[in-house]
């Protein structure tokens, strides 16, 4: 007893009982061999194999195949999904773009048809508002009446 340390007898046993532990755990996870015979192979996975509803696998495969390819297709068609392959193609749509935004931006100055249009009988005075935007065929006719009053002003 010369060589034992006091206290250290109840570690000793508390280690030995939580090693016991450990041990009947892994004794129950332990798989018994059983006398009967082994359970046949299932018979190999070929195309030939029917799968369900009387259709080999070759079958299934190629619906499925045509399935997802039939989605994919209505998804490009419907999303216009293509992308350009070269840099004179890329070139072209950002010209194209660019055309579409300076065009959609000429439409916005547009006045309404309404504006555009005379309707007989109607003075053109009236029609006339600070609001309006004058139209090039408006601004024409009263540069010619301008330039007959100073050519009548002249003549006097």
């Amino acid at each position: 007893m010369a060589g034992q340390r006091r206290g250290a007898g109840p570690l000793w046993a508390l280690g030995g009982v939580a090693l016991g532990v450990c041990l009947a755990g892994v004794a129950g996870q332990l798989v018994e061999p059983s006398t009967a015979p082994p359970k046949p192979k299932p018979p190999p996975l070929t195309k030939e194999t029917v799968v369900f509803w009387d259709m080999r696998l070759w079958h299934v495969v190629g619906i499925f195949s045509l399935f997802v390819l039939s989605i994919i297709i209505t998804l490009c068609c419907v999303f216009n999904c293509r992308v350009p392959r070269t840099r004179k193609e890329i070139e072209a749509r950002y010209l194209q773009r660019k055309a579409a935004k300076m065009y959609t931006d000429k439409l916005e100055t547009v006045p309404p048809l309404n504006e555009l249009t005379e309707i007989p009988g109607e003075d053109k005075k009236k029609k006339k508002k600070k609001d309006s935007v004058d139209t090039v065929a408006i601004k024409v006719e009263e540069d010619e009446k301008n330039e007959a009053k100073k050519k009548k002003g002249e003549k006097e």
